[in-house]
């Protein structure tokens, strides 16, 4: 018998990229009724051809609002990425300032940290509403 020219091999798994995460991550925060708005940082083109300065390198890739629980920055990577380390001292900075700052690589973890981040605010509210 005589060796088979074509090699079957099962497919593969996609693997996600950072944007995959961020449109999953910003559809959540949508679903929760939060309002994610995009920080553009260094020198961009606008529309009209001009170019824009925006925030400072390290600057987180958005900050979101609710109407309920306090505002936080969110730094999206890919799954398994680190923030540089530009990104690790404005986070200390903006931490160091009582904001809150979440580098996030998945949807999961968000989930996690929203359900911290809203719990506390909750037992805030209760406290304020004892006294």
């Amino acid at each position: 018998m005589s060796k088979s020219v074509f090699r079957l091999r099962p497919p593969r798994a996609p693997r996600l990229n950072e944007n995959d995460v961020e449109a999953q991550v910003l559809q959540m925060l949508r679903y929760r009724q939060y309002r994610p708005e995009r920080l553009q940082v260094g020198l961009y083109k606008t529309l009209d051809g001009r170019y824009q300065e925006g925030h400072p390198t390290g600057t987180p890739d958005y900050v979101c609002t609710h109407e309920l629980y306090p505002a936080f920055y969110l730094e999206v990577k890919r799954p398994g990425g680190k923030a540089s380390p530009e990104q690790v001292r404005k986070h200390i900075e903006l931490r160091l300032n009582r904001l809150a700052v979440i580098v996030i690589d998945g949807i999961d973890p968000l989930l996690k940290w929203l359900a911290q981040h809203e719990g506390n605010a909750r037992k805030l509210w209760q406290k304020a509403l004892e006294k």
